[in-house]
């Protein structure tokens, strides 16, 4: 009798421990795949079971344990609603069905916006004027515009009226729209609900650096066009630090930048080869006759290269030069810069 009783235990003892590693496995499977956040577009389209939508979930990286996922759609029998959405991976399984069954509007995904770093006005206007329907005409003039110019100034701490609205600007946003993947959840946005999603963006990231941008000897607006400079300088993140040092270095030395860079932007054109000509073009962007920053940014600019600018690489370096890979040969003297050109000069 005794024999039974362990035997009974024990049976009862391994049900209850499976029972109990089920639902861990369970609970488990339908958390978030990460606490990290990275935004993800699900479109659930008319018709679809949850099992199909389960798949797109899983393809997405959306899922922490498929098996646990089909147990709790068969468990919550969950009924979708057709639309584009803007999910997380942050996202637990709970939430996302929530979102998919009640179509919470605050995750649809009614556009989508991507604006890459070192992209200028005109270019981001391009893909906003698409997404927004409209001409690019009215999008820069209303990015144009001195009295939107100063609401804008009043409302973010970063932005001087002075500066963005200095007549000699060629794009006054220029440099101040955060270069990000923006998801659009409004049905009909508007140029102003678009702009602010961008400046919103660039508060936060230059939130973190204020203290540091203050102490650096320049005004926010003379930072965002050195910034924006080495953004369109560098091709490689470790040349962001010894590029913004070399432009400090003849900053502090009453040299003029000389960047081709500024050059194109003056002209409205991109391209290596800059001729004897074009560096003579007569405009307050360019550093090659003008000495010291130019009136404003010439690029939108990410957060590593901000941080880069901060922290840049203290030299004896004076000039540059990037190869055809993108390689960086760097040079104290002009003498060595004309040697580095003459070996190097790919175009």
């Amino acid at each position: 009798m005794k024999k039974v009783t362990k035997i009974a235990i024990t049976i009862i003892l391994v049900i209850v421990i499976a029972l109990a590693g089920s639902v861990l496995f369970y609970k488990t499977g339908i958390q978030a795949v990460t606490n990290k956040s990275k935004n993800v577009i699900v479109e659930v389209k008319k018709g679809t079971n949850a099992s199909t939508v389960l798949n797109e979930l899983d393809a997405k990286g959306l899922l922490k344990n498929k098996i646990a996922a089909k147990l709790y759609v068969r468990v919550e029998k969950p009924e979708l609603k057709s639309n584009s959405y803007r999910l997380n991976t942050n996202m637990d399984l709970k939430k996302i069905f929530k979102i998919l069954s009640t179509g919470d509007k605050k995750y649809i995904a009614n556009g989508v916006l991507t604006i890459t770093e070192g992209e200028t006005i005109p270019q981001i206007a391009s893909k906003v004027a698409k997404l927004l329907k409209t001409d690019k005409t009215t999008i820069l003039n209303q990015w144009k515009d001195t009295n939107y110019l100063k609401t804008l100034a009043a409302k973010y701490w970063f932005i001087n009226e002075a500066d963005i609205t200095n007549p000699s600007l060629l794009y006054p946003l220029e440099g101040y729209l955060y270069p990000e993947t923006y998801y659009i959840n409004a049905s009909k946005p508007t140029l102003d609900e678009i702009t602010t999603k961008m400046l919103d963006t660039m508060d936060q990231h230059l939130s973190v650096y204020k203290d540091q941008i203050a102490k650096s000897g320049f005004t926010m607006h003379q930072f965002l066009t050195l910034s924006s400079i080495v953004e369109k300088e560098t091709l490689y993140e470790k040349d962001i630090s010894p590029i913004a040092g070399v432009f400090i270095n003849r900053l502090n030395k009453n040299m003029p930048l000389g960047s081709d860079i500024t050059v194109n932007y003056a002209l409205g054109r991109t391209g290596v080869k800059v001729t004897s000509e074009m560096l003579k073009t007569p405009s307050p962007y360019n550093t090659y006759i003008n000495k010291g920053l130019p009136v404003g940014p010439v690029a939108s600019v990410q957060d590593k290269t901000i941080k880069g600018v901060l922290n840049y690489t203290k030299s004896d370096y004076l000039y540059f030069f990037a190869k055809k890979d993108g390689t960086v040969v760097y040079s104290k003297t002009y003498q060595e810069h004309q040697e580095a050109i003459k070996k190097y000069k790919w175009y």
